[in-house]
């Protein structure tokens, strides 16, 4: 028990110090982000461009970010109370999805969404290994639907963008690979208990080698009592196809609501020549691009991104407003609200 609550504060305790990093680290993209459009806009242009947005088409941007977060949280929520097999609160579930948007946004890669959300759990009562357990079914479901939808995408839409876009191939294909390697890394772990177990092997001993790891065997038995964890989910999934069939409805609902907001940030805009689809695909193919950039909420990807891909559809005058308007909404005000549920919101202990 002693040596339980040792690591969790332990593990609290590097939390906390890789949030403040990484909240600084936004804070000063944040600072870039606003100097940057005030400089090539200027306040006085770009204040006249956000008072003249229509507000219907803008609130419904931000219905879409918070149906987006809502439909996360119910496919945690479902997976959550089948595992568990318990009566639970929404408001629980929520706080944990917040918890994970929140420490998502503020690190590379959205790395440190899953162990918050871990430690949120344990906090509040789940066992760790079924948290772990919860949150790797939740990963392989939304890394399936995701890909899932950028192919469908390809096929439909990829000549498109690949004639208009410079450089749209190779940006495609390396966003593209990602997602598919982490897949295939999955789905080798999933099939394969043995061959997992010989591939953490190498790769402890390999960063051994080279110093990067001080004790490669107390690593690798932490590492194989996770896989069994793992192996436990991928074996779960099999049981309830029911549950993963609702959960990845709702991982389905979450994606089609967020990729629509720049749609939505059009239109505040009085544009209306572009169609949803074109425009709904076009941040398809954003997201995944921005999945290889290594800094919090891929900083300068994103915007970079968004100005080369949707300068097809605003004029030159009004892309850099929108850019602005969308990352605010889609990034800026992500966690801020969810910086609400992470720091503000008590425990919420289950009484089942």
């Amino acid at each position: 028990m002693n040596t339980k609550r040792f690591n969790l504060k332990r593990f609290k305790a590097k939390c906390f110090n890789v949030k403040f990093f990484n909240v600084i680290v936004v804070v000063v993209t944040f600072g870039i982000f606003l100097s940057f459009f005030l400089f090539h806009q200027g306040t006085e242009s770009m204040m006249k461009a956000v008072r003249g947005l229509h507000l219907r088409w803008l609130l419904l941007a931000g219905a879409a970010m918070f149906l987006s977060w809502i439909c996360e949280m119910l496919a945690l929520h479902t997976i959550l109370v089948s595992k568990l097999r318990i009566r639970s609160g929404l408001l629980r579930s929520l706080k944990f999805q917040m918890i994970g948007q929140f420490f998502g946004a503020i690190s590379p890669f959205s790395a440190g969404s899953h162990p918050a959300q871990l430690y949120a759990m344990t906090k509040n009562g789940i066992p760790a290994g079924e948290a772990g357990s919860i949150l790797m079914i939740k990963f392989m479901i939304h890394q399936v639907i995701n890909i899932a939808i950028l192919i469908v995408s390809l096929l439909c839409m990829f000549r498109y963008f690949n004639a208009k876009v410079q450089y749209f191939s190779y940006l495609c294909g390396l966003g593209l690979a990602v997602h598919i390697g982490v897949l295939i890394v999955t789905v080798l772990f999933c099939a394969n208990p043995r061959l997992s177990g010989r591939l953490l092997a190498a790769v402890c001993g390999g960063l051994a080698r080279v110093r990067l790891l001080k004790n490669a065997e107390a690593a690798r038995s932490k590492m194989e009592r996770e896989l069994i964890d793992f192996h436990r989910s991928a074996s779960f999934l099999k049981q309830r196809l029911g549950m993963c069939v609702r959960a990845s409805l709702f991982t389905l609902l979450q994606y089609a609501a967020f990729f629509s907001m720049p749609y939505f940030v059009y239109r505040s805009f009085g544009l209306h020549e572009a169609d949803m689809w074109t425009m709904l695909n076009a941040q398809i193919f954003l997201f995944n691009f921005m999945a290889v950039i290594p800094l919090p909420g891929a900083a300068g990807g994103a915007e970079g991104g968004f100005y080369f891909i949707y300068s097809l559809f605003f004029a030159s005058n009004s892309i850099l407003p929108a850019l602005f308007v969308w990352r605010i909404l889609s990034y800026y005000a992500s966690i801020a609200v969810s910086s609400l549920f992470t720091l503000l919101l008590p425990n919420a202990k289950s009484r089942s």
